[in-house]
């Protein structure tokens, strides 16, 4: 068992390191760190319990030559001593199994202790205790877990051998009395004292885990009363050991009971009756001040920016649209497009200029991968998506395939591994030796077979499961495509937590409470090269400046990213999301992200994407609503300033807002045209959805806008209608510009099979496509262009002469 185990260790440690020396020097230096460490606590962990174990079952096997079994026969009385030596080899291996058994679970620590040592400051007391919140962040999960590995191991050690010497006869009853082997009671008394110790350094922790807590959990008398008894009851603690030590060497057990019910008596006193006591009789422990400071450390909303909107002017629409979203594009495409892989949004340059887009990623029957752009802010004249090319200008009316990618490119549904021949990116099979290793880590059998030379195997191939294994110090963050100098890049965002942050309002993170989240790393992963980048977000947290030092130059430092990463990274959105959970709670409580009610039972809304009025970048936005008044209260926006990352909430006065979602939609739904455009869709077989609500804001105030996509039978969808609100004011359409028009009250939407542009507007969409195209270089689409413009304006096929 010990060679297969350390078998597979090797084969696995071998192959990280020839992946990870693949990708970079630091990666492959941190990955062999990395396993090392957990190697050396899990084996650390096993020694010691193993030894820990053969100790106390060998100090019981000794007692069994001392203990003398009764024996009748007819009327008189033996003593027999036992002397099984028979038992010294299932001594040693029954401590060695339990030894692994406990201990082999140490290297889940190496997170802990690997901060622990590298150590964390922030400067920055917490105002109880008056340490520093690094103690907290980076030791206190260290003393803890070294605690309870030491008492588990003492109770153990203590149930194990009283029911070995209660089995062997050193503890019994005579005459209706216990009775104690001296051997066993001078075992028992040092494994008590050793219990005494256990529970004094447990009460010395107290004090850091009451702060290590949420602070409404608890008030200035709790917080007092554990300061203060903390010490008593960890010196009642040593006492009771001392005693039990001192009745290990004489018999003296009244003193030692006595001094046992004293402990236990005392802990149940401060530990149960105390807080009934002082439960809602003090006043709160921290100050609304000290609260929101914590918390802006806690959940990186020190840049956050409060405001409240002045109106300038009239309302306006938005500058930037976001008409489509991902539900809807992803059955955008008509036909057999292949399998949807992710759809996300993203900024495409061309010519100096930037134009929102969303990227498409499918993958055909052959396995080769395509990638589509749609234009977001605007579509064709019947609703239909507009498509981009690098390069060009405008947009197309045809499907266009921005790039292809090969079959064997990372992406989140790549397979486990890939074998590749040439230069590809991979590790090199090689020998036999080398190709086992190989196997027996992926548990790959066919890296056995028959493979031609010069083979290369590689592996973890989704962005994802390659950051975690590159840096698995962070929680990343699903990947997220983008185009960077005309490449496919997945960006992926990396999450430091801490569960043992003080006194700050705790929230669900990933299956797990925290107590603090920063989003402290950007990482790039290429889709073809499979080269990894992992850099420092501009604003530092003290763990990720920790975990830099850590990593060997793994992590490069917010100066090295380049700007075209930059322009393309967005605010992190899962950091936006529990964001916005912290400011509904004290000491912000500056609204409710999403009230309770019967058709919306606690869902959280997504936070909405959309894109700066100068497409600097994407912007993400959330609305936080006046509790119990049905309207917004402000507006929060996640964004990104020259790389920097930039939180604002803009605080609406109740006479320049808007209703909530559900009462803007129920008073769009009145609309007749809507309802006529419904059925019409409904009687061609079509179904009309309704896409995200979206809320900007504008000098004017804040405006909402809604799309509805109309699914069509064949296939494909379209931007069917559009609704638009802004304070005190409705307006409904086929188009954007429609719905605003109509909101002033110029329009009146133009009912279902209606035209919606009229000959000259067709004419010169064709023309700037033909224009594009020849820009462009590409004739066949700039012929397809000149062809529909002249059939547009009635001009005959032979007239036209080049």
């Amino acid at each position: 068992m010990a060679l297969l185990f350390l078998g597979r260790w090797t084969a696995t440690l071998l192959a990280d390191r020839w992946w990870a020396a693949q990708l970079s020097p630091a990666a492959a230096s941190f990955i062999l760190d990395w396993h090392i460490l957990r190697f050396t606590l899990d084996l650390c962990g096993c020694l010691m319990a193993s030894a820990w174990f053969i100790g106390h079952l060998l100090l019981v096997y000794r007692a069994v030559g001392t203990v003398q079994v009764r024996r009748n026969v007819a009327n008189l009385e033996f003593r027999e001593a036992l002397t099984p030596r028979a038992l010294l080899t299932v001594v040693v291996v029954a401590g060695v199994l339990l030894g692994m058994v406990v201990g082999v679970g140490a290297s889940r620590w190496w997170r802990d202790v690997a901060l622990a040592w590298q150590g964390v400051t922030y400067g920055i007391n917490e105002p109880l205790a008056g340490r520093d919140l690094g103690v907290y962040v980076a030791q206190l999960p260290v003393w803890r877990a070294a605690h309870g590995f030491f008492l588990l191991l003492v109770l153990l050690a203590l149930t194990g051998a009283v029911a070995l010497y209660m089995l062997v006869g050193a503890i019994r009853w005579i005459e209706r009395r216990p009775a104690i082997n001296h051997h066993a009671r001078a075992h028992l008394g040092w494994v008590l004292a050793a219990l005494a110790l256990a529970l004094a350094w447990g009460y010395l922790l107290e004090p850091y885990e009451l702060l290590a807590r949420p602070p409404e959990l608890l008030d200035q008398a709790t917080w007092r009363a554990t300061a203060n008894v903390s010490p008593v009851l960890a010196g009642i603690a040593l006492a009771a050991g001392g005693i039990s030590a001192l009745w290990a060497a004489r018999p003296r057990h009244a003193l030692a009971m006595s001094a046992w019910i004293v402990l236990v008596g005392s802990s149940i006193v401060t530990h149960w009756l105390l807080p009934s006591m002082l439960t809602g009789t003090g006043e709160p422990a921290l100050d609304n001040a000290s609260m929101e400071h914590l918390s802006r450390v806690a959940y990186g909303l020190e840049p956050l920016r409060i405001t409240t909107l002045q109106p300038i002017g009239p309302p306006s629409p938005p500058v930037v649209p976001s008409l489509w979203s991902a539900a809807a594009l992803a059955r955008a495409i008509p036909g057999d497009s292949g399998h949807l892989i992710t759809v996300n949004p993203a900024l495409l340059t061309a010519g100096g200029r930037r134009r929102p887009a969303w990227l498409i990623l499918r993958s055909s029957a052959g396995g080769q991968l395509a990638v589509t752009a749609v234009a977001d802010q605007r579509v064709s004249p019947d609703g239909e998506p507009l498509y981009l090319r690098l390069g060009d200008t405008l947009a197309r009316p045809v499907p266009t395939t921005l790039f292809d990618l090969p079959s064997d490119a990372l992406t989140p549904e790549a397979p486990a591994y890939r074998v590749v021949e040439g230069d590809a990116p991979g590790v090199r099979v090689g020998s036999w030796p080398r190709r086992l290793a190989l196997a027996w880590a992926l548990q790959a059998g066919d890296l056995l077979g028959n493979l031609p030379s010069g083979s290369r195997v590689d592996w973890r191939l989704s962005p994802e499961e390659r950051l975690n294994r590159v840096a698995p110090f962070a929680d990343w963050s699903a990947p997220v495509a983008r185009v960077v100098e005309g490449e496919l890049v997945w960006l992926l965002d990396g999450y430091v937590t801490s569960g043992t942050f003080p006194l700050t309002p705790r929230t669900s993170w990933r299956e797990r409470r925290v107590g603090s989240v920063d989003a402290a790393f950007l990482a790039t992963v290429n889709a073809e090269s499979g080269t990894v980048r992992i850099y420092l977000q501009p604003r530092t947290d003290p763990i990720a400046a920790a975990w830099s030092r850590v990593s060997h130059g793994l992590i490069q430092p917010a100066s090295a990213i380049p700007e075209s990463v930059l322009a393309s990274a967005g605010y992190p959105p899962d950091w936006f999301r529990i964001q916005i959970q912290q400011l509904e709670r004290a000491p912000w409580k500056s609204g409710v992200i999403n009230p309770v009610t019967e058709q919306r039972p606690g869902e959280q809304p997504p936070a909405q994407a959309g894109w700066a009025p100068d497409t600097s970048g994407p912007v993400l936005t959330a609305t936080l609503e006046a509790a119990g008044e049905r309207r917004l209260s402000g507006i929060l926006t996640g964004s990104r300033d020259a790389g920097h990352l930039r939180l604002a909430l803009t605080r609406l006065d109740s006479a320049a807002t808007l209703p909530v979602r559900d009462i803007l939609q129920n008073r769009w739904a009145r609309f007749p045209l809507y309802n006529a455009l419904n059925d019409s869709i409904q009687e061609d077989g079509g179904k009309l959805e309704r896409g995200p609500l979206k809320v900007e804001l504008g000098p004017g105030g804040p405006v909402a806008y809604q799309g509805y996509f109309a699914l069509r039978p064949s296939g494909g969808t379209i931007l069917a209608w559009v609704s638009v609100a802004a304070p005190d004011r409705l307006g409904a359409g086929r188009t954007l510009r429609e719905a605003w028009s109509n909101l002033l009250g110029a329009t009146v939407p133009a009912p279902p099979g209606s035209a919606q542009t009229g000959r000259l507007d067709e004419a010169r969409r064709w023309m700037l496509h033909a224009d594009s195209a020849l820009h462009a270089g590409d004739w066949s689409e700039f012929g397809r262009a000149w062809s529909s413009l002249r059939n547009l304006l009635g001009v005959p096929q032979d007239s036209a002469r080049f």
